[in-house]
């Protein structure tokens, strides 16, 4: 059986309680390059062309008046700029396409919020003996990780559970490419399973889920801002283990116990990560 794991603090006690996984929107994932690539066009007055093709009320057209608007060359409203540019057409591609890069709306860098309002990822690791991700992510060695059956009918929606790949480079994205064509179809795949080579350690498996899909349940989290959360349920068969932190507290071990007592859980393997005597290496027991 492969499996995969969850680092967790204490309130991955919720997660047992609950039986669901939280889905994050990149912009909320601790890495600040996620989805956001090396982005360039190599024929901004072809793409203006035809970001413009889609009329008048096209996002095109909305997109290049926010552009304005925000750095105010234009303060009028889009209904005002409708009308005054609405035969000019010609005129605005060649100002969009002679803008510089870093400023024009054909590399707009909200695109990482623009994702994060539609799709979420769920992030889980192939390992549980790296020393850093407990002290990442179970709050300095006193919290918990779940080990799930990667072979879970949860892990196969969607295009399913895929390894992340570590890179060197950031992932290119030239705005000209067509839509449909193999080259933004594998850009598409790329910047949701490539990431920086410095996470490596992590050896993290994730998986894309569509924000509203119904497989997913919604609440406020539990946090100052009352943030809505995104989760997908899965059956306690899915679990395969619990470990224990090596700085564990008889509390914790002592909630994971009694929830670990319901007959859905009788299958579970409970053990502790321990330090091995004279390595930095962590074994379990």
């Amino acid at each position: 059986m492969e499996i995969v794991y969850k680092f967790c603090s204490k309130y991955g006690l919720e997660i047992l309680r609950n039986l669901e996984l939280k889905v994050t929107p990149p912009n909320q994932l601790n890495d600040p390059f996620e989805f956001t690539p090396n982005t360039f066009c190599s024929d901004a007055a072809g793409y203006a062309k035809r970001i413009f093709e889609h009329g008048i009320d096209g996002v095109g057209f909305k997109k290049f008046y926010d552009y304005r608007h925000s750095r105010g060359k234009y303060l009028g409203t889009f209904r005002e700029f409708q009308e005054k540019y609405k035969d000019k057409i010609p005129t605005l591609i060649a100002m969009l396409a002679k803008a510089p890069q870093d400023t024009s709306p054909l590399h707009d860098k909200s695109f990482l919020d623009e994702v994060s309002k539609q799709y979420g990822i769920l992030c889980l690791s192939q390992r549980r003996d790296k020393i850093l991700m407990w002290g990442h992510y179970c709050d300095m060695p006193l919290g918990l990780v779940i080990g799930f059956d990667k072979s879970s009918a949860i892990f196969r929606l969607g295009n399913g559970l895929r390894p992340v790949i570590y890179v060197q480079t950031r992932v290119v994205c030239d705005q000209c490419w067509e839509v449909g064509s193999p080259e933004l179809l594998n850009y598409e795949n790329e910047i949701i399973f490539h990431k920086n080579a410095d996470w490596a350690y992590e050896a993290e498996s994730r998986q894309l889920f569509a924000l509203s899909s119904s497989s997913l349940s919604k609440k406020p989290l539990k946090d100052e801002n009352r943030t809505l959360g995104y989760f997908i349920p899965f059956p306690p068969e899915a679990i395969v283990s619990v470990t224990l932190g090596p700085r564990n507290s008889p509390e914790l071990e002592n909630e994971v116990r009694e929830i670990l007592q319901k007959p859905c859980f009788a299958h579970v393997k409970l053990d502790h990560a321990v330090l091995h005597k004279s390595a930095f290496v962590l074994e379990f027991e």
